[in-house]
């Protein structure tokens, strides 16, 4: 055969093979063979796959035009959440019936069910293969961006489909919500709300998504630790203004978590510290803005603090607070007590000296035996007998008083006049920092120095040995990073079990905080827990 014939014949075998290739190039894209290369959800498509969130059906197609079923959206934004080795954590039978544990979707849908994206179609049903409304997949949408902190801001004025009419109500503001993100858009007008959504459609929806949302300063955790279901976030404390916010803005307040939240225009909120339900005073030591506005020692010094220095650091501090007073009278007396308490609550026969600030209230609210007034240069400028005392504003002072006759002696409030010089001094002593600008007595401690702690013994010293610690009950927790990002979570789990999750998520202290009935957690418009029927005394926020 001569050479000239074996060109011709290999040039006759690869015209057809190119013309094969190029046809596939110019004809599916994506690596889909269903899937042209010049199709409006193109890129929308080879997103989704390079993310992970979709796949093809297993023949080398797409099927862009498929009904998408309530299961397949619950399980792509399960993906875009969570790596597969974090998702199957999630297999078990859950609160749908009709989603066994060995339903193909079944990790999806528990995932999305536990974090408020999903709920059911009624009688415990999820109907897994039912075909997804456009509107559904709003609300659906809406809700994950809601519980993973992503904002969706307009780029679109104001709307209205001439469908609207045909929206319902429990979806209206997250149809609108997605088209003015330019999420979602209409037909000449019509949104089609009852449309069943297709794969193509449900890529291009995700995808844009992706595009446009605004992921937060802080990360939002919502997945399984230890295998606890965890709703947490992790922040920089430095991106805000941190403060302790009394119910009412007094000692003895209660107030509820979303009136704090409204009037102070907090970020982040959540429940501190214990307090009586009978009195509703805190069970601790808690200083704002650098002053001491109570005292609580009767666990010291073993009851935890969460502790903030005047540098924006957080600790957690175990310490007794000790406050002495020191009066420098006009005639040249001096006279020392060293177990001064700040803002407590005396009983008829009480002869404890206290210093009582604004936090307290307008007035005393009895008539103590000695009191005196204190300006903010520290001259007794007022002196006082059996009688109820106004309690000055914070720029004007603060009241030493004793409600009743002390055994033992009565001369150190009974012997200052106008123009005694009190010095006052506090002491935490026990912390690792004097610098304190915010405390709060909480507790008991769950991780110390990276490692677990408490047991029964520990819990008790704390005074805390019956909030159900070795048994699943809501549990609101603060841990703080070595880099020094705290970590705010909640989850249903036992002391022991909670000690174990902060110290997955890599947090070398964490302590308990107020829980059960008081369980509150707030994210920029998403309770994580709450929000709680019961009044708050005290609220940890970030402004």
């Amino acid at each position: 055969m001569s050479k000239r014939i074996v060109k011709a014949l290999v040039l006759m075998l690869c015209v057809p093979l190119l013309t094969v290739f190029a046809c596939m190039k110019a004809g599916a894209a994506a690596g889909f063979t269903d899937v042209p290369a010049n199709a409006w959800y193109t890129a929308a498509v080879r997103d989704m796959v390079d993310r992970g969130i979709m796949s093809g059906a297993g023949d080398g197609t797409f099927r862009p035009g498929k009904y998408l079923t309530r299961a397949d959206f619950a399980t792509m934004l399960a993906r875009t959440a969570l790596p597969e080795s974090e998702l199957r954590k999630y297999r078990y039978n859950g609160s749908f019936t009709d989603v066994k544990s060995n339903h193909w979707a079944n990790p999806y849908v528990n995932w999305a069910s536990e974090n408020g994206i999903v709920s059911g179609t009624g009688n415990k049903r999820f109907s897994p293969g039912g075909r997804l409304t456009r509107q559904d997949m709003a609300v659906m949408l809406v809700n994950y961006a809601r519980a993973m902190g992503v904002s969706t801001p307009p780029v679109k004025g104001p709307m209205y489909f001439k469908d609207d009419y045909a929206i319902n109500l429990y979806a209206e503001d997250a149809v609108y919500t997605c088209a003015r993100a330019g999420i979602i858009s209409g037909s000449e007008g019509y949104f089609k709300p009852k449309n069943y959504s297709q794969r193509c459609e449900a890529a291009q929806v995700l995808s844009m998504f992706l595009k446009v949302g605004q992921d937060p300063r802080y990360k939002v955790i919502r997945k399984r630790v230890e295998d606890v279901s965890v709703a947490a976030v992790e922040f920089d404390p430095g991106w805000y203004s941190p403060d302790i916010v009394m119910g009412n803005d007094v000692i003895d307040g209660g107030e509820s978590i979303g009136s704090v939240i409204s009037r102070t225009g907090a970020k982040i909120a959540v429940n501190g510290g214990f307090f009586g339900f009978d009195t509703y005073m805190p069970y601790a030591t808690i200083v704002k803005d650098g002053r001491l506005i109570s005292t609580f020692n009767k666990y010291s010094p073993a009851k935890s603090a969460i502790v903030m220095d005047s540098t924006g650091r957080f600790s957690i501090e175990h310490f007794t607070t000790k406050v002495s007073l020191t009066a420098n009278n006009p005639d040249g007396t001096v006279k020392s007590i060293g177990d001064a308490v700040v803002n407590a609550k005396p009983g008829a026969t009480d002869g404890a000296r206290i210093i009582f600030t604004r936090e307290w209230g307008r007035k005393l609210g009895f008539a103590p035996k000695y009191a005196v007034r204190v300006d903010n240069s520290g001259y007794v400028v007022a002196v006082y007998r059996d009688q109820d005392v106004d309690v000055p504003n914070a720029n004007d002072g603060y009241l030493i008083a004793q409600r009743a006759e002390r055994p033992g002696g009565n001369d150190f409030i009974r012997d200052m006049k106008v123009g005694t010089y009190v010095e006052k001094k506090v002491v935490y002593e026990g912390s690792e920092t004097q610098d304190i600008k915010l405390a709060l007595g909480v507790g008991p401690q769950v991780v110390r120095d990276g490692w677990l702690y408490g047991d029964a013994y520990t819990y008790g010293a704390e005074g805390l040995n019956n909030i159900n610690n070795f048994s699943a009950d809501r549990r609101v927790c603060l841990g703080i990073k070595p880099e020094g990002h705290l970590v705010l979570l909640t989850a249903y789990t036992s002391l022991p079990q909670l000690s174990h999750v902060m110290v997955s998520l890599g947090c070398y202290s964490a302590v308990n905080l107020d829980g059960g009935g008081s369980s509150n957690l707030y994210v920029e418009g998403t309770y994580y827990t709450g929000p709680r029927s019961r009044p708050m005394n005290n609220v940890i926020v970030f402004k």
